[in-house]
């Protein structure tokens, strides 16, 4: 067994390449990602994973190996061979290394939840950097720091931060998540991810300042008062805004009512296939807001999946080539779950 005394502030940082490539416009900036794992101990342990063949990253390895950086080789050909084999060399450095404290991990892949929660118990702090279009809800809830690139790492100059001095009026915390309510545009926000947005905007925040020995508990407040609606869905808390229809129904506790529902709106289209932004927009305007992360799916391409794995629907491409659900010939899979 590995010595747990993480007493060192030693740090090592892993990149998914490919997977940030992916979802920022320019290339990761190498300097910034170095200095917030360094911010945090020395930093003495640095690979990037990609298959460094690709036209698009065939520069990159150079410049990663003379920033300090490892440049590991994954070929292409099989599914997730970046993931398995970061996840691999984090888990064997932490055992092999039991002087480093700190794990940076540079990927919003929802996959490593797993790697997270290995580290964890050895005794490992786990900081997460993602794009905030790309960041998994389940990492955030399960490592002890997620912090987003185009925020946090690199932001944007008219999106720098300002701390201001928190609210002293529970009724000023509510309208603020009322904001960042309408900033989504329906989509419900998880309570933790509430929490931490409100920590970024003030410095710090605790709900024991007004009162509240848990954060739900605040949550709860602000329902109670009309400001948002606070739902368990999946067996996660979210927020939203208030149904403006007061016959628009919660979303529901158990994922198989959703599919249900996507079930029923396939009969009433009557289309032969429905696009999945028309899906999930029909699950919006039914639920009032919806968000696949609730039920544990960082896309919600994953989340249509499972329901075909399930057999509530079948998944097809439309004549453009787009992802699209089908309507079954027989009304029998309708009939069965309507």
């Amino acid at each position: 067994m590995p010595n747990t005394n993480n007493g060192s502030s030693d740090v090592a940082m892993f990149i998914d390449w490919e997977n940030m490539h992916g979802f920022i416009n320019t290339k990761a900036n190498l300097s910034a990602l170095r200095e917030v794992a360094q911010s945090h101990g020395r930093l003495v342990f640095a690979k990037a994973y990609a298959d460094w063949r690709e036209q698009r990253f065939q520069s990159d390895s150079l410049l990663l190996y003379q920033a300090g950086v490892e440049p590991v080789y994954v070929p292409n050909g099989f599914k997730n061979n970046v993931d398995v084999k970061l996840a691999t060399d984090c888990i064997d450095c932490a055992y092999k290394n039991p002087h480093i404290g700190i794990f940076v991990l540079v990927t919003g892949d929802g996959d490593f939840i797993h790697v997270a929660t290995t580290l964890r118990p050895l005794g490992k702090k786990v900081i997460v950097i993602a794009q905030s279009n790309n960041a998994s809800n389940r990492l955030g809830d399960l490592v002890d720091t997620l912090l987003l690139y185009d925020r946090d790492v690199v932001p944007q100059e008219k999106e720098i931060p300002t701390t201001i001095a928190p609210p002293k009026k529970v009724d000023e915390v509510h309208v603020q998540i009322v904001e960042m309510l309408k900033g989504e545009k329906g989509i419900p926000i998880l309570a933790p991810q509430v929490k931490e947005r409100l920590t970024r905007k003030y410095g710090m925040f605790d709900q024991k300042a007004f009162g509240f020995p848990k954060f739900k508990a605040l949550l709860e407040d602000g329902h109670s008062k009309g400001y948002y609606m606070l739902n368990t869905a999946g067996l996660r808390d979210w927020v939203t805004l208030p149904h403006k229809n007061t016959s628009t129904p919660d979303l529901p506790l158990a994922v198989d009512d959703v599919y249900k529902t996507i079930v029923e709106f396939l009969r009433e289209s009557g289309q032969r296939q429905v696009l999945l932004p028309a899906v999930k927009k029909a699950l919006m305007d039914r639920y009032g807001g919806f968000d696949e992360s609730v039920y544990g799916y960082n896309q919600f391409k994953q989340f249509m999946r499972a329901g075909e794995e399930f057999g509530y629907f079948k998944m097809g491409l439309s004549d453009k080539n787009a992802l699209c659900v089908e309507r079954p010939d027989s009304d029998k899979i309708l009939q069965q779950y309507c």
